[in-house]
């Protein structure tokens, strides 16, 4: 009788360890994923090799940031290390995709002074471009903002870059729900070496994969918030259902998704830091 009151206590004393150590467990990726794993910027580096890249380009190297979901002046500091580390990266082209602030937030005079001042310290040889998503649809300030800070607009709207041999590369933007059908005119012209497309909604690629950009470069995904296989699926965002990881090739695309620098209904990141990503494109 009494060897078998002890199995129960050690059993009993062996299921009080295993659940304290799985609340153990799970109080450590809380503090992790609240304050370690959504502090700092790191820099998402792809080297991209293309037959139809221009030659004369040499390598082409692009900064792509996106859903900084700004909330309160404490994402200020962030603004600082992004900056410092693009442009210690020494970019040919900047381009951000959209999603500057949390939804149905509206910056104080002295916010949008402070925000234009750090994003005009961006630099790059060629251009800063910008797309809208769709938090900044309902920003009053979001375009006077990015274009008071050097950004130009490419929504709905076409750039051309030209090497110093006057080889092009054509640049598109989408503006978010954009009709799309402004690209067929503008792909008219069939002299464009290389092709590439930004937008800021990642499911946009399904509705433009038949014009056959060589790269674009899309966001809102935030690459899952929580970076676990099925569980990420969980933190799907609107218009990123399907499309969320860094990278997919579609059809004759290549995808490439900026995990962002903010958050979205929660202020979590596990196994996602927040993050810019730097292409190297050369023939």
């Amino acid at each position: 009788m009494k060897e078998i009151e002890n199995e129960i206590q050690n059993e009993s004393h062996f299921f009080r360890t295993l659940f304290f150590l799985l609340l153990l467990a799970i109080i450590l990726i809380f503090i992790y994923g609240k304050f370690l794993g959504n502090s700092g910027v790191i820099s998402k580096e792809y080297s991209i090799q293309s037959d139809q890249f221009p030659e004369s380009f040499n390598t082409l190297k692009i900064a792509h940031f996106s859903d900084i979901l700004y909330k309160n002046e404490e994402d200020l500091e962030k603004f600082d290390l992004l900056i410092e580390k693009i442009n210690d990266k020494k970019p040919d082209i900047i381009i951000f995709t959209g999603n500057l602030t949390k939804e149905k937030y509206n910056f104080e005079e002295e916010e949008t002074n402070k925000i234009k001042e750090k994003l005009s310290k961006l630099t790059c040889t060629y251009g800063k471009y910008y797309v809208s998503g769709k938090n900044d649809k309902s920003n009053p300030s979001y375009d006077s903002i990015m274009q008071s800070s050097g950004f130009i607009s490419l929504n709905d709207n076409k750039d051309i870059i030209y090497s110093k041999l006057k080889e092009k590369i054509l640049l598109v933007g989408l503006d978010n729900n954009s009709s799309i059908g402004f690209i067929s005119d503008i792909l008219k012209d069939n002299t464009f070496k290389y092709k590439m497309v930004m937008f800021s909604e990642s499911d946009e690629i399904d509705d433009i994969k038949d014009y056959n950009f060589d790269i674009a470069f899309s966001s809102n995904s935030l690459n899952g918030q929580v970076n676990l296989p099925i569980i990420k699926r969980f933190f799907a965002r609107d218009g990123s259902t399907k499309y969320i990881d860094p990278y997919y090739k579609v059809d004759n695309t290549d995808l490439y998704i900026s995990s962002g620098i903010g958050t979205d209904k929660y202020d979590y990141r596990l196994f996602n830091k927040p993050s810019f990503n730097f292409y190297k494109i050369k023939k």
